[in-house]
């Protein structure tokens, strides 16, 4: 795909500081996406099936196959940009195009410190202004504080794991913890039944079954009754579990009140959130010193956050007043995610943005 002098212009901004460019695969084996951020985002996913039976999908993004060539040992551990078309099926409805341009960057083994955080931000920010952007609105926030606030929640680890992975779905979380306590009529069940010994608790499923006159299907009583016994160890989060994680998410502030809105939900919540909340608060210092574009309208939302799981720090978008759904660009931070393609083999800090071509200049595209 041809690049727009807009695209040139921002591409020019990014490759000064950005290495070499990478030119990665258009395809991927579908499992990667998948084991990366689950099933959620195959409706966005471009797949076919081969002869053989594996499934393999056309990039979604640059980042992803960028990273797989660091992990495998292809591209050794630097900083790299690169400009190519990638492919998302639009939302049901949207008249967005299959295929678009995608330039960026991703930089790895930084270690993950706040000043390689903030000279992304910027050198993201200068590139959508070098390509034409105007009226646009900064939004950020921080995947570590999340994590940093499920661990010191009195969760188990299987909580923890599923309010983790629901981060990347807009209002996830939130959804999780009301659907556990939507019936309760259910869970009285799951611990009355989980309580008893597997005889017992099989005795009391086809009780059950019999009196509401239906016949189990899939499963038998015995496979009901294991699994009941099995959730009745692993109970919902208390609500004032949900209630805490609710206040968080309902945070939002200006960058300048960030910090203190943070630091007080925390005082009020009796949780420490650490050296995450010591992160923000550099972080928020250095950028102020770069002074990057678009900055200081920038709005921090505890519930920012990108589509993909791996993104585990900071995280931000930039999109134009009245369309916070069709960003610029967007970016973070993805700490775990070599180690996870290459199974723990080679560990290395990484972050990047990406920019939309169509959606430089004034006008922003379609």
């Amino acid at each position: 795909m041809k690049l727009t002098p807009e695209a040139s212009a921002a591409l020019a901004r990014i490759a000064r500081v950005s290495g070499v460019r990478a030119e990665p695969q258009a395809l991927l084996p579908a499992e990667v996406i998948l084991e990366l951020s689950g099933e959620a985002v195959r409706s966005r996913l471009c797949t076919f099936t081969d002869a053989s039976g594996a499934e393999h999908c056309l990039r979604p993004d640059l980042t992803t196959p960028i990273a797989q060539m660091v992990a495998s040992g292809e591209l050794p551990v630097a900083r790299y940009h690169g400009a190519g078309p990638v492919y998302r099926l639009p939302p049901r409805g949207s008249d967005e195009p299959v295929e678009h341009l995608q330039i960026g960057f991703e930089w790895f083994g930084n270690s993950g410190s706040p000043a390689e955080d903030a000279e992304a931000l910027a050198v993201a920010l200068e590139a959508a202004q070098a390509g034409g952007v105007t009226g646009a609105k900064v939004r950020f926030g921080d995947v570590a504080i999340y994590h940093a606030l499920l661990a010191a929640l009195p969760l188990s680890p299987q909580w923890r794991d599923r309010l983790r992975r629901a981060f990347s779905r807009r209002k996830g979380p939130r959804e999780l913890l009301a659907a556990a306590h939507r019936r309760t009529d259910v869970a009285e069940a799951v611990v009355r039944i989980g309580a008893l010994g597997q005889d017992d608790a099989v005795r009391a499923v086809e009780t059950e079954i019999d009196s509401l006159g239906v016949e189990p299907v899939a499963r038998t009583a015995g496979e009901i009754a294991r699994r009941l016994r099995e959730k009745a160890t692993d109970p919902a989060p208390a609500e004032s579990v949900a209630e805490v994680l609710g206040d968080y998410l309902d945070l939002s502030a200006s960058a300048g009140d960030s910090a203190a809105a943070l630091a007080t939900f925390g005082r009020q919540a009796g949780i420490d959130l650490g050296a995450a909340l010591e992160g923000f608060n550099e972080r928020l210092a250095l950028i102020a010193k770069l002074r990057p574009p678009f900055w200081n309208a920038a709005v921090f939302s505890a519930e920012a956050g990108r589509r993909f799981e791996y993104y585990d720090g900071f995280v931000f978008d930039l999109a134009r007043d009245g369309e916070p759904d069709r960003p610029v660009l967007s970016g973070g931070r993805y700490d775990g995610l070599i180690a996870r393609l290459s199974a723990g083999d080679v560990e290395t800090s990484g972050i990047g943005a990406a920019i939309r071509a169509d959606r430089l200049g004034r006008g922003g595209g379609r």
